[in-house]
């Protein structure tokens, strides 16, 4: 099953979620997905990362006899934690199509 296929009964996965953190510095990180109808798939991390920052989020499995694909989704930063940790909205990557040129950070 993937990320993006979550049955209307879950709200929670285990996941590893990796990427660039602010600092440019390649990251893996456990987590959970969470999802709920108001704000969407959000997970919380350690690191920082800038906003629009394109992760990796691969669901963990243990009794799978095959790793999932991680799919790919862009952050956004929606605050804190009580315990410090990154809280972030996740959006799905839209393909580009053609010759669309790409915004630079």
């Amino acid at each position: 099953m993937l990320v993006t296929e979550i049955p209307a009964n879950t709200d929670s996965f285990r996941v590893e979620v990796s990427g660039w953190d602010q600092d440019e510095i390649y990251f893996v990180e456990k987590s959970n997905l969470d999802w709920d109808e108001f704000a969407g798939k959000h997970v919380s991390l350690k690191h920082m990362l800038p906003e629009g920052a394109m992760v990796f989020v691969r669901t963990l499995q243990p009794t799978a006899l095959r790793q999932a694909p991680p799919v790919p989704y862009h952050v956004e930063f929606i605050g804190c934690d009580p315990d410090g940790m990154h809280q972030f909205r996740l959006s799905a990557v839209q393909p580009r199509y053609g010759h669309e040129p790409m915004p630079l950070n």
